[in-house]
């Protein structure tokens, strides 16, 4: 059974309708907003889902209702907004899971570049690569020594995922032997890392930013183009020298409708993304939850989720990632 979580993140009276920051449609919106989030509440796309709702009611002058739907690495509440009425009142919050997982999955239940209209991306997240507090690898060059011919294992947040992917590509670069256990989600994988029945672990800075500060666990390499502010002590992978492979670039993170979305709330939707990011407040949640990139909307952002799709459909078929 799947569970919903209805969260209600304003609804703005007619003083706010009066000053509305820019002209709005009569016809839209005309109800509430149903802003599907696909994964469980308390993660980092769910606290932006959030974030977002709460200043997009603002900017609409509509409430907007954050529906978490999870499953099946979001795909179940991506293909809801998928098969929704394209009138603007169903969107969608997703990182680039959204391709992510119809790429691995045994039934593709969508295409991302063609079955929604994108209508703004945050930019993208990043991820280091850790190990345990215990653990005797204190540099990656010392952790490949010390993991060659053994068969060590890592912990990722499910399989198929970015975490999956790169501790994979990692392992096979490095002619490794490292087994993969997959978890239902950070925390759990967190857990098991701690206390040292996993080698190493990928996940996002959100939730190990706060392990590294306290270290309780050690950062041995960042999956980022660019070093990220406050961490310039963890290398890139590319500073180690591994190959472009590892300088990912894909990613996003942004709001969504379903494709043939009129131009009109399209353009309404854009406009009110725009001025949202470019909020101070907004931009400090972004900053909090290791967003990095520049935002984009429209063509801009689409052209992003284009080309996340097929670098990663081409990595997954190249590791053998697929469920047959």
């Amino acid at each position: 059974m799947i569970t919903r979580r209805f969260f209600h993140v304003g609804v703005i009276g007619t003083a706010v309708m009066a000053n509305a920051p820019f002209a709005r449609s009569a016809s839209y919106p005309t109800r509430t907003i149903r802003l599907v989030c696909p994964f469980p509440a308390g993660g980092v796309v769910d606290v932006l889902t959030r974030s977002l709702g709460q200043t997009l009611s603002t900017e609409l002058g509509q409430t907007v209702v954050v529906d978490n739907r999870a499953g099946a690495g979001g795909m179940i509440g991506s293909v809801e907004v998928a098969r929704a009425t394209p009138d603007g009142h169903t969107l969608l919050f997703n990182s680039s899971s959204l391709v992510q997982a119809p790429a691995v999955a045994a039934q593709k239940l969508y295409d991302a570049a063609n079955d929604f209209t994108t209508i703004g991306s945050l930019g993208r997240t990043v991820m280091p690569l850790v190990v345990p507090a215990l653990s005797p690898a204190n540099t990656m060059e010392e952790f490949v020594a010390y993991a060659r011919g053994k068969s060590l294992a890592y912990g990722t947040f499910g399989a198929g995922t970015t975490s999956h992917a790169f501790q994979q590509l990692f392992s096979d670069y490095n002619k490794l032997e490292m087994v993969h256990v997959p978890y239902k989600g950070e925390a759990p994988m967190l857990n098991d890392l701690l206390s040292n029945q996993v080698a190493c672990a990928m996940g996002t800075m959100s939730t190990l930013a706060p392990q590294i500060e306290a270290r309780t666990v050690k950062a041995l390499a960042m999956l980022s183009p660019d070093e990220v502010d406050g961490f310039a002590n963890i290398p890139t992978f590319k500073k180690l020298g591994y190959p472009a492979e590892f300088d990912w670039r894909g990613g996003f993170i942004g709001l969504f409708g379903p494709t043939k979305l009129p131009a009109e709330i399209t353009d309404i939707l854009e406009k009110a993304f725009t001025k949202i990011v470019s909020t101070s407040a907004m931009k400090e949640i972004m900053k909090q939850n290791f967003v990095v990139g520049k935002p984009s909307v429209g063509r801009d952002a689409a052209a992003e989720v284009a080309a996340t799709q097929e670098a990663w459909t081409s990595l997954v078929a190249r590791l053998g990632l697929a469920i047959n």
